[in-house]
């Protein structure tokens, strides 16, 4: 109830983002599309943009003490600390974190290495066919303060146990149901290294990993050939708890996903931020392009695409 109650309150606060949301998020938008779409459906660097957007925001819990060096969450800290991306956790992240580091090098006078961290994973999210656009906030501040360790999902071993994840996540604030909705971006995951348990490098979690639709919800169960799924998603999908029940209803079932998803991914790329700080953030949702836009945008000869 609590990690409901706080969502309620974040996406009020997302709703109240006001102001004019300043151009050069356009130009950028239209920049990452060009690497974001392949001509397979959205691209290694678009996966990489969606995990590493995860992988900032999810290091925060409301369990970690004030008084702590870092209380992580979407604060940049993953693109701005050396030590942070090299954790193990963040194995395979290394070849979008220097793409992201060059784009952050190219706009930094303008933008925010937090901001940046999100708003490319909007637009890595559209790039994938049939994906969703979500609630595009800017504002947050920046930390090259390592977020705390730990606090990011296992997806093997002790770790990866269903209620486990229930409550790490619950002590993030995401509820069951925004849970269920979020691990479905595996949708667009590969494995980025060889996995102890056999899952190759490259190993896809779906059959169609170029696209956003709901294929992993019943592959994670049908387990076909070609598709190598995470212990900890496996876990997840038993409806012997909300989360499950809640897994199991996106079978078949793309528009309710969609929409579980994107109010889910917006309260997920504001972990750690105080109310207060959010109130003065700017919406920037319209400069994400929408996915057919954003292909149009991709395919246009390069005079014509928006600088």
């Amino acid at each position: 109830m609590v990690g409901k109650t706080f969502g309620l309150l974040v996406l009020t606060a997302l709703a109240q983002a006001s102001g004019n949301c300043p151009a050069i998020w356009s130009t950028i938008a239209s920049d990452l599309s060009q690497s974001f779409i392949g001509s397979n459906g959205c691209t290694d660097l678009a996966r990489g943009a969606i995990r590493f957007a995860f992988h900032d925001s999810g290091s925060y819990s409301s369990k970690t003490p004030a008084y702590a060096p870092a209380t992580g969450g979407a604060d940049g800290s993953l693109l701005l600390s050396t030590v942070e991306i090299s954790r193990d956790e963040n194995a395979g992240l290394q070849q979008y974190h220097a793409f992201l580091r060059g784009k952050y090098n190219q706009y930094k006078s303008k933008v925010g290495a937090a901001d940046l961290v999100q708003f490319a994973a909007s637009v890595a999210i559209v790039s994938c066919p049939g994906g969703p656009k979500v609630q595009t906030v800017v504002g947050r501040k920046d930390t090259s303060t390592p977020a705390p360790d730990n606090l990011l999902p296992k997806a093997f071993g002790p770790g990866s146990a269903q209620q486990v994840l229930i409550q790490l996540f619950e002590d993030k604030g995401i509820s069951q149901p925004e849970l269920a909705a979020l691990i479905g971006a595996h949708t667009a995951s590969k494995a980025t290294a060889q996995e102890a348990n056999g899952i190759p490098y490259d190993g896809p979690q779906d059959s169609t990993p170029g696209q956003w639709d709901v294929a992993y919800y019943s592959q994670t169960d049908t387990h076909p050939k070609g598709v190598y799924s995470f212990e900890s998603d496996i876990n997840l999908s038993n409806p012997n708890s909300t989360v499950g029940q809640v897994f199991q209803s996106f079978v078949n079932s793309q528009s309710k996903w969609n929409a579980a998803f994107a109010p889910a991914m917006a309260h997920l790329s504001v972990l750690g931020i105080p109310q207060s700080d959010q109130a003065n953030f700017i919406d920037c949702t319209s400069a994400v392009p929408s996915g057919s836009n954003a292909r149009l945008v991709r395919a246009a000869p390069i005079n014509d695409r928006i600088r």
